[in-house]
């Protein structure tokens, strides 16, 4: 997504986001955080879509983002709670805000951990519980992207990155996904 304020007028890369279903885009909250911007969902064939609406989940850092084209193609949800130390996963984003639909690999270093994430200077510092982490790497920018596993099926979002370590990055499971879908409206 992309936004913009009506103070400044500039657009700005600032995540990465996934389509669920038709219309609806996963993507982190701190994504989304500025409820005065406008946001913009730019698609990998650059189409600009409006964003209509946005549900922020207040417990988990997730955001659900509503827009006007209901024909992009969806992602399949895996289940998260059958994930295994060891596995392998894809991690997808817009590494450092710039390198679009970067991929990187990796396994699942652990699950059930516990972090702070967020920008302790800029305010935003939220505890996460039951993340998953993974050594793919995560960078920002690619908050809100996808963790798929070797079928392809959306295990994580992509969440936060270990600041005084290498390699250590942190999703959110699906699973917690499809609870806050069923709460969009």
């Amino acid at each position: 997504p992309r936004r913009s304020t009506q103070q400044e007028n500039i657009e700005q890369d600032i995540g990465t986001g996934f389509v669920v279903d038709k219309g609806l885009i996963v993507t982190n909250k701190h994504v989304v955080a500025e409820t005065k911007a406008q946001y913009k969902v730019i698609t990998k064939d650059d189409q600009e879509l409006e964003v209509t609406k946005i549900y922020r989940d207040p417990v988990n850092d997730l955001a659900i983002l509503k827009v006007s084209d209901d024909s992009l193609p969806v992602l399949e949800l895996g289940d998260s709670g059958s994930l295994k130390v060891g596995q392998f996963v894809i991690a997808i984003g817009t590494a450092l805000g710039e390198f679009r639909h970067t991929v990187t690999t990796g396994v699942v270093s652990g699950l059930g951990r516990g972090v702070e994430a967020g920008d302790p200077f800029g305010g935003f510092v939220e505890r996460l519980d039951n993340v998953i982490q993974t050594d793919a790497a995560i960078n920002p920018g690619n908050s809100g992207g996808p963790l798929l596993n070797s079928a392809g099926q959306v295990v994580g979002v992509n969440v936060a990155v270990a600041g005084n370590g290498q390699n250590i990055g942190f999703a959110i499971p699906i699973n917690v996904i499809k609870d806050s879908l069923k709460n969009f409206d």
